[in-house]
């Protein structure tokens, strides 16, 4: 006769069988989207330099740019897209400019990153990986990478307002920190960052994100601070968004609520393999059972260099044009050598070098 407690094993396992193939039966696992000829998006962004204190008291700055970039073709991985912006500058000092800017490039839809030049991104470390699409597939806790910022997935249901069309969408959540050395027209400053960047769920191309950075340094020998924010929103796409309720973004990210479906379909997997296991355990004790071995992580190591861009704040996403120098109420004369209104406390012109006099 049977040991019952092995029979008792045996039923429990075959029970957890019936129960994992239900509801493996009602799962669609998600896939990352292969991106397609003819994908699009047009955005609306604006950066602001604020807040200042010190050197930068009482000075503020704004560029509004739009912009489109679009996919031309793809060939297996690699993928050859253009893009075009145009630009309005303008500061507090009466100092404006406006320009445009337009190319192509090669990015690889398997490493997410830039392969045959970029959209205007200057000044990262290699390799640098594309700013406007991740792999939607990634679960909440998912890690990856967009220019030199590695983001970590807050939540895969988040409602984004989207300002112009008056209506919320929903996203994935993703947010990064970082610092770098400034060493530009804006001065000489450690800048400390947090990116919060949004992405359609189901292809993973952008529908908007908000970064914000902090810097403190000096301008021309002096002490001073400011805050820079970029926030950026799509305001046509050849993808569909989810219109969604706000009320999404009433739990945290780390709740189940919070989760959408094929997460908790994930959860649910999850248990009933733990079942499962215990069922097996029954069954067969006494044996051990080799652990499974961890997943291999799919992203890189930070840089071993922090990145420190050429041109203005971290987040260069082909948008920026070329950064304005900000003219303090000082005295000032023109260079000799270029015509350029610059300070009477400077040595040389910053402009073209030569001697002041």
């Amino acid at each position: 006769m049977k040991n019952p407690a092995h029979r008792k094993g045996l039923w429990l396992l075959l029970l957890s069988i019936l129960i994992l193939s239900s509801i493996a039966a009602g799962i669609h696992p998600a896939l990352a989207y292969a991106p397609k000829q003819g994908d699009t998006f047009a955005y609306s962004e604006t950066a602001t330099v604020n807040n200042g204190q010190g050197s930068y008291s009482g000075y503020s700055d704004k560029t509004l740019t739009t912009g489109t970039e679009k996919i031309q073709s793809v060939i297996g991985n690699s993928v050859l897209a253009d893009y075009s912006y145009g630009y309005n500058f303008s500061s507090n000092q009466g100092n404006s400019s406006s320009g445009s800017k337009s190319g192509d490039f090669t990015w690889s839809a398997s490493t997410f990153t830039y392969v045959n030049g970029t959209d205007n991104q200057v000044g990262y470390s290699e390799p640098i990986y594309v700013w406007f699409a991740m792999d939607p597939s990634l679960p909440v806790g998912g890690t990856f990478w967009a220019l030199n910022t590695h983001l970590a997935i807050l939540s895969r249901n988040f409602s984004l307002e989207l300002p112009t069309e008056g209506r919320y969408v929903q996203t994935i959540e993703a947010e990064g920190n970082g610092q770098y050395q400034r060493n530009d027209a804006y001065g000489d400053f450690t800048a400390t960052y947090t990116w919060y960047e949004y992405f359609d769920p189901s292809t993973g191309y952008i529908v908007g994100y908000n970064y914000t950075e902090q810097d403190s340094g000096s301008y021309l020998g002096q002490a001073g601070s400011f805050t820079y924010n970029d926030v950026l929103y799509v305001t046509a796409t050849s993808y569909p968004l989810t219109a969604v309720s706000v009320l999404a973004n009433t739990t945290t990210a780390a709740s189940v609520a919070s989760l959408s479906t094929p997460d908790l379909g994930v959860l649910v997997l999850v248990a009933a393999v733990v079942l499962v296991g215990g069922a097996v355990a029954l069954a067969v004790r006494g044996r051990r059972r080799h652990p499974l071995p961890e997943h291999p992580t799919s992203t890189p190591p930070p840089p071993a260099v922090a990145p420190s861009p050429s041109e203005g704040a971290l987040v260069d996403l082909g948008s920026r044009p070329t950064e304005q120098v900000v003219v303090r109420e000082v005295a000032k004369v023109n260079c000799r050598y270029c015509g350029t209104l610059i300070p009477t406390t400077v040595d040389r012109c910053p402009y073209c070098g030569g001697p002041r006099e």
